[in-house]
């Protein structure tokens, strides 16, 4: 969001008439006046910056997460480990040792919640303001659902399949990182009202296996699989 910044004082001096070219308290007046325009011109351009979810880090972006109406404080998204069995969700821990905090886990206490809160740094933060942005300011049709993930997972395909029964399926056409897929677990990504994703696929955008007559996709010996997640 930055541009190229003007150098004033070069420029005024460059429009100063001919006979006040070798005036040096003019030229000095002209420095002064110019030299506040400069200085302005760099507070606005580090704001602009500042609003920039690409460039912007730390509390700046918190201040734009708070505009948008989204924390990057997310809750209960970290599973704890407890002492428990090899068949526990998440897989238990075994019996810990007092004095020894690398063996083993404590008992989880009654009422005690599973899992923590995490904070996200800002790299993961930024796709999440994205997300919120569009949801914010989606209308729920099927083609702004479409425009709205292309921007927010910075893909050129993607595929909805109504399944005519108020559930859809999406197929996001690169890799996603486990924070990108967690986005779906966050009821963050814009949809029509009522409509529940209801299977979410990945698949290489070039060199899926697919049918002949879908753009970029190979034949099963050559091809990869969508991924489900």
């Amino acid at each position: 969001m930055s541009h190229n910044t003007i150098d004033h004082i070069a420029l005024g001096r460059s429009r100063v008439a001919t006979q006040y070219t070798e005036s040096p308290k003019f030229l000095a007046y002209l420095e002064g006046l110019l030299g506040y325009a400069t200085t302005l011109e760099a507070v606005l351009d580090t704001i602009s910056k500042q609003s920039d979810i690409d460039v912007a880090e730390g509390v700046n972006l918190d201040v734009l997460g708070d505009i948008v109406g989204i924390s990057r404080i997310i809750p209960f998204s970290i599973p704890l480990q407890f002492f428990g069995f090899t068949d526990s969700v998440p897989v238990g821990m075994p019996y810990g040792e007092d004095g020894h905090i690398e063996i083993g886990s404590r008992f989880r206490e009654e009422g005690e919640l599973a899992t923590a809160s995490s904070v996200l740094n800002d790299i993961e933060y930024r796709p999440l303001i994205r997300a919120k942005i569009i949801k914010n300011h989606s209308h729920g049709t099927g083609e702004d659902l479409i425009a709205g993930l292309k921007f927010i997972f910075d893909t050129d395909l993607i595929i909805i399949d109504d399944n005519m029964n108020m559930t859809i399926d999406i197929a996001i056409g690169r890799n996603l990182t486990f924070l990108e897929k967690a986005l779906f677990d966050l009821d963050i990504l814009p949809r029509p009202a009522g409509v529940r994703i209801n299977q979410k696929e990945t698949f290489v955008l070039n060199g899926y296996f697919g049918f002949e007559d879908q753009a970029g996709a190979q034949t099963f010996d050559i091809g990869i699989l969508a991924e489900e997640f």
